[in-house]
Order: C-alpha cells, then structure tokens, then sequence
C-alpha cells in the first residue's frame, strides 16, 4: 500500500500446522509431509499422519529431530563397556568386536569372552587368596563355579571373583547359560589311571564351561556345531539355517537382509502401488487407504 509501498500487516494463518486451506473450498486438509518435504525421513520409513508425520527409522539407527533424519547410532561411543576385553568397531546399523589372543569372539561378534587358561583359588580369607587347584581354569569357569579368585598367570596378582548375583556375574557367567547342556562325561578313573577322552565328541572352537563340581576329567572343549540352536536370538524377523561352522539368515515375506544377521522391513510404498489410493507401510508389508471412488480389496494392498 501507498508510495513508496510497504507491506500489508501480515494475516493470520487460517488453518494450524500441519494443515493447508484447500485451493477450491478453503477448509483445511492435512499437508502430506512425506510428499511435501524433500529429503524428510532419510534412511528411514515417513508414515503422514493427520496434522503431522511419523519417522521409523531401522534398528542400530535414531531419528534426528534437527536434520529430520535417522542417523546411525555410534554403539561403540554409546554403550559403556561394550566388547570388554577387545576393540569396538562401529557398523551402520550395528557394531562388532575385534577380540585379543586369549578371547573368544560370541557367533554374534557383539562380545569378547576370555578363555585364557589361568589359575583358580577357591579360598579367600582374610583377603588372601589360597588353596590353588590343580588344573588351568579359564576365569569364566574358576569363578562360575566354586573358585574364589583367579589368576590369569603364575607372576600375576590374583583378582577376586565378582560376587554372585552382581551384574558383574552375570556379565561373567551368562554365557555360560546360553551354550548347549554339557553330555554327561564317564564316571573318574581310580586313583593314578589317566581318564578317558571321548574322541571327535568336541571339536573346536575352544570355549570352557563351568564345571559343577571340582573336575577330576581334563576340561574338554564343547561342540558348537549348530549356531541356530545355541544362539537363538540370531534372524530376527527370519529364518536361521545351519551351516558347517556358521549359519545363514533366510528373511521372511516383506524383509531383505541386512548385514549378516537382521532382517529389516521392505518398504514396499517406495514403487507406489497404491494406484488411486495413499500406501501406508506395515512391518512385512504394506496397506492402501483408498481414495473417494475406489474400493480397495481384500488383501487392501490395492484399490480398483
């Protein structure tokens, strides 16, 4: 107005956010972010929800709300004292372990279990450690079972054992728990008769369990021939599949492979098949919500 001309005051927006006047009637509709936003939700799912939007972003990742993206969570700065005992290195998604000389990388790769041999005391008094047993014991087996202290060599000072029902134990001996039932081994020998070895009943890799008396039989390695059993935590949202020494993930319906281990959901709105209708993502699939005039069909993943 006037000359020179300045701006009008400026007037109120009619509809609330997330909202837009439509052109012909001048009611609000709801503004379809996903659409109207360029690179909104990058790496991840964007679900337009009325007034607004959604951001699923996959596992291992998390939505930034400033950049409006998902964003890969760094585990290795994240989690406190992930991969004791080895080196952290970050993936997209995920993370693995790189594990020492001694220490025994989990099927998972996500943890470092220490198998060194070493010495076991199953006294403590007086904060001294005392009555050293015979045997070479892996930490893990001296202290889940009666060991009091262990020591992961002759000149080194020997560390108590953590206290059971600490978090500490069970860091420790929960491994333990997830690894096949040991078989019941031949009853010990008389005195001064060598016992027994059971030939190809345990294969490598090397990992001890703990024992559930002192043992009088040499400390056998356990068979970990079929991950799939041993692990069950592996394919979530698939199938997991032997292999000889490893395993391999099969994905359900909607899924595809992600890594080695994870299967993550298919976007399947990213080819528009919701002709005459809005595709609205679901784990392992998808639905259309179809518009005025069209009718969607049993399976609603179209609308005619």
């Amino acid at each position: 107005w006037g000359h020179p001309c300045e701006m009008c005051p400026a007037q109120p927006h009619p509809c609330r956010r997330g909202f837009i006047p439509n052109i012909r009637t001048g009611a609000c509709q709801d503004v379809d972010e996903c659409q109207a936003i360029p690179g909104i939700c990058q790496g991840g799912n964007c679900i337009n929800t009325v007034g607004s939007f959604e951001c699923k972003c996959p596992a291992g990742h998390k939505f930034n709300e400033v950049t409006q993206k998902c964003d890969d969570i760094d585990e290795c700065s994240t989690i406190p004292g992930i991969c004791e005992g080895g080196e952290c290195s970050n993936t997209v998604s995920s993370y693995f372990c790189k594990c020492p000389p001694g220490f025994y990388t989990a099927p998972d790769g996500l943890k470092c279990i220490d198998v060194r041999p070493g010495f076991c005391y199953s006294t403590l008094s007086n904060g001294r450690c005392g009555s050293q047993m015979p045997q070479p014991l892996s930490k893990m087996q001296c202290c889940c079972d009666s060991g009091r202290c262990w020591s992961p060599a002759p000149a080194a000072a020997p560390e108590m054992c953590p206290i059971r029902s600490t978090d500490e134990y069970r860091k420790l001996c929960t491994v333990s728990a997830m690894l096949p039932a040991r078989p019941a081994l031949p009853p010990a020998p008389p005195e001064g008769i060598p016992p027994p070895l059971i030939p190809g009943a345990y294969p490598p890799p090397h990992i001890f369990y703990p024992s559930r008396a002192p043992p009088e039989h040499p400390i056998l390695p356990v068979n970990l021939t079929d991950y799939c059993q041993t692990f069950r935590h592996l394919c979530r949202n698939g199938r997991c599949i032997p292999t000889p020494g490893s395993y391999r993930c099969e994905c359900n319906k909607g899924f595809q492979l992600h890594g080695r281990e994870e299967c993550l959901d298919i976007d399947e709105c990213e080819r528009n098949p919701c002709v005459g209708g809005d595709c609205v993502n679901t784990q392992g699939s998808y639905i259309c919500q179809c518009r005025v005039g069209y009718q969607s069909t049993a399976t609603r993943t179209e609308c005619r």
